[in-house]
């Protein structure tokens, strides 16, 4: 069994969006959802522009899967710096300042992901703190695939102070260069690890630059090998009984 019907992602047009479509994916009757261009092809060139000037840092490292490789970032993780939570907090407060004055000074892109998420749930929004200290809101990433995983906070023994809140989990990506083939996202109908296979249910969203794709991060999923750049703005978000938390 590959595709269904159901297990899609939906496409959102912002000047008719599909509200039943949201409602589906908000109760977990749908992969993902895209909204197309999200970002428009100035905008796009503009943050271009800025990461060329901030200059993405490439290093060796864990692909979730016990593998290791070579990735790029613009901006610290979690995940990277899980073992050493004041070098991760170090440069989050380095990078908070740099994206807010040479990125969201020309788009400011981010408080739109969050109003998105925010009336798909209808919840307010604030990024996470781990005992006051605010963590990174987003990144910027080059990943040219990724093996089949999961992303759930909660389950990862981190320490973080708001993990415990979390009730689901979400990933949010916007394209900003796209392969010449392959990079699709694909994921699965399936949260157990362990049961996914080549036959498993499951979706594939191709790359689209200007897209924002959401979908969530407890369900199996992986990148397909690419045959070129593929760089993106990603994050994860998280609803909690009282509002929204965005984090990276």
């Amino acid at each position: 069994m590959a595709e269904s019907n159901n297990w899609v992602v939906e496409d959102i047009n912002r000047a008719t969006p599909n509200l039943a479509a949201i409602r589906k994916f908000s109760t977990g009757d749908r992969a993902g959802l895209r909204f197309e261009n999200f970002l428009q092809e100035y905008q796009i060139d503009l943050i271009l522009h800025a990461i060329k000037k901030i200059g993405i840092e490439y290093y060796e490292g864990d692909d979730k899967a016990g593998g290791v490789v070579r990735k790029g970032k613009l901006g610290p993780n979690f995940f990277r710096f899980k073992t050493d939570q004041s070098e991760y907090f170090r440069r989050a407060q380095i990078f908070e300042e740099i994206f807010d004055q040479q990125i969201l000074g020309l788009v400011n892109f981010f408080p739109r992901v969050q109003e998105v998420a925010s009336k798909m749930f209808s919840l307010a929004h604030g990024v996470a703190e781990h005992h006051g200290r605010r963590m990174m809101n987003f990144t910027v990433r080059v990943l040219p695939e990724a093996p089949i995983h999961r992303d759930w906070m909660p389950g990862e023994d981190s320490g973080l102070s708001f993990a415990p809140q979390i009730k689901e989990q979400f990933a949010w990506n916007i394209y900003l260069k796209t392969p010449k083939s392959g990079g699709q996202t694909r994921i699965y109908n399936e949260q157990n690890l362990a049961l996914v296979s080549k036959g498993s249910e499951h979706c594939e969203v191709a790359p689209r630059v200007g897209d924002l794709i959401i979908f969530r991060t407890t369900h199996a999923h992986e990148v397909l090998p690419s045959d070129g750049e593929r760089l993106t703005l990603s994050g994860f978000f998280a609803t909690t009984p009282e509002k929204l938390l965005f984090w990276i």
